[in-house]
């Protein structure tokens, strides 16, 4: 028989020690196998897993380009989702919410506030000119970004150059776009500028300060007294259209006073820890966050274990009341 490992977390980053080691901490004392997928292991493990010889239940992946079907992450992904194991995210779903280009079109169609946006597909690039019309639209300077993947954004872009330069830093993106700069506006010490978590439900908004490149929790106070509420609402929004279950978001809310989504779905969001670094993730999000996944994992693999199905019920029953009251806020 195949040895089974409860949960996995699936990672090429090395700063997630941290994330990696509370979940084993919580995996320990619930008596479940636990396993670190990171770049020592992922070949062997992939293997392995092709060859039948281990299996995972919940596999947490933090992949970051999962579009990519050779990336060795995305295929224990695909692999562990062949078996029936449980992937957050499902890699087909998150391959979706990966091309920007295609979730920009839905987040429109939806009414999610997102920056004036122009499309361009790689095919029409030699002929494509950046027009009076379209700088009208965007403005200038504006920002180009590849469909897929985190390199060749030009954020002070002005001409034809720049798109063509991203083209040139992002050669596997099939499309850029063309998107409006926004300038966050002064909320007392920090800059309306957020880094949202939304994690089965629950959202987690924190500060970003983008000349520090620091993160700082949002508090409860300061959501009411700058009214933030429309963090939320966007943030699941998002969700909903993506079918996402954990990410984060960048939104801005910008000098006009509006709240827009610039960077739509980060699926693998940052679990790099303060403690560690000066520009990482406050540890008390870090820890929050792995303890929504460790009970979204422990609702799968104790679901039709006999005595434990009413307690875990029973629990069910008293989260899903505990979303009502914070979607309703």
């Amino acid at each position: 028989m195949p040895q089974t490992y409860d949960i996995a977390i699936s990672s090429p980053s090395p700063n997630y020690d941290f994330f990696a080691r509370r979940m084993m901490e919580l995996c320990g004392q619930m008596g479940l196998t636990f396993f670190f997928v990171n770049d020592v292991w992922v070949k062997d493990f992939w293997r392995k897993l092709e060859a039948d010889e281990i299996s995972v239940r919940v596999l947490i992946d933090l992949t970051a380009d999962q579009r990519n079907s050779d990336n060795l992450y995305t295929q224990v992904a695909r692999t562990v989702k062949r078996q029936k194991g449980y992937v957050l995210d499902d890699p087909d779903v998150s391959a979706l919410a990966a091309d920007k280009a295609a979730l920009h079109e839905l987040l429109l169609e939806n009414l999610i506030p997102v920056p004036e946006t122009v499309v361009v597909p790689r095919e029409e690039l030699k002929s494509f000119k950046i027009t009076d019309d379209l700088v009208a639209r965007v403005g200038s300077p504006f920002v180009v970004k590849p469909s897929r993947g985190g390199v060749g954004i030009v954020v002070g872009a002005t001409s034809r150059d720049d798109l063509l330069k991203s083209a040139a830093e992002a050669p596997k993106s099939d499309a850029f776009l063309i998107q409006q700069r926004v300038s966050p506006r002064e909320l007392g010490e920090h800059f309306g500028w957020f880094r949202v978590y939304y994690i089965f439900g629950q959202v987690i908004p924190c500060w970003w300060d983008q000349a520090a490149h620091e993160y700082h929790l949002v508090s409860p106070g300061q959501i009411r007294h700058y009214k933030l509420n429309p963090l939320k609402r966007i943030v699941r929004g998002i969700a909903r259209v993506s079918r996402m279950k954990k990410f984060s978001s960048s939104i801005c809310l910008n000098e006009d006073g509006h709240f827009y989504a610039v960077d739509y779905v980060n699926a693998d969001p940052d679990m790099t820890p303060r403690s560690f670094y000066d520009n990482g993730v406050p540890d008390e999000v870090v820890r929050h966050i792995v303890w929504l996944l460790f009970t979204e994992a422990i609702r799968v693999i104790k679901r039709g274990q006999g005595f434990l199905d009413e307690d875990l019920a029973e629990a069910e029953s008293g989260w899903i009341d505990q979303r009502r009251i914070e979607q309703t806020a």
